[in-house]
C-alpha cells in the first residue's frame, strides 16, 4: 500500500519567503502541504508526528533546508540539502 505524501513546511526567519514559494508549488501539484511557520529545529519531529506528516521541509534560508522523512517505509532520516536540489512537481 502506497502512503500518501503529506509535507509540513516550516522555516527560520530568513527561510520564510522561499518556504512559502515552494510550498505553493507543491500544493498546486496536489501534494498535501501544511504551513507551520517559524519553528525551532528541535520541535520538528514532534510537529510532524502530531500532524501525521510523512515529510518535513525546514527552510534554513533561501539556499538550504533540512529534509526530514517520517515515512514508515523509509525508516526515517534527516538530511540537509540545497533548495535547488528539490524536485518540484509539475
Amino acid at each position: 500500500m502506497e502512503q500518501k505524501v503529506k509535507a509540513l513546511f516550516a522555516w527560520t526567519a530568513v527561510g520564510e519567503k522561499t518556504a512559502k514559494l515552494y510550498g505553493e508549488k507543491y500544493k498546486a501539484a496536489g501534494i498535501e502541504v501544511n504551513f507551520h511557520g517559524e519553528a525551532d529545529e528541535e520541535e520538528l519531529i514532534v510537529l510532524g508526528k502530531n500532524r501525521d506528516m510523512t515529510h518535513i521541509l525546514y527552510f534554513l534560508d533561501h539556499e538550504k533546508l533540512l529534509l526530514v522523512s517520517l515515512a514508515d517505509e523509509m525508516g526515517g532520516f534527516t538530511v540537509e540539502i540545497m533548495v535547488e536540489d528539490l524536485v518540484v512537481p509539475c
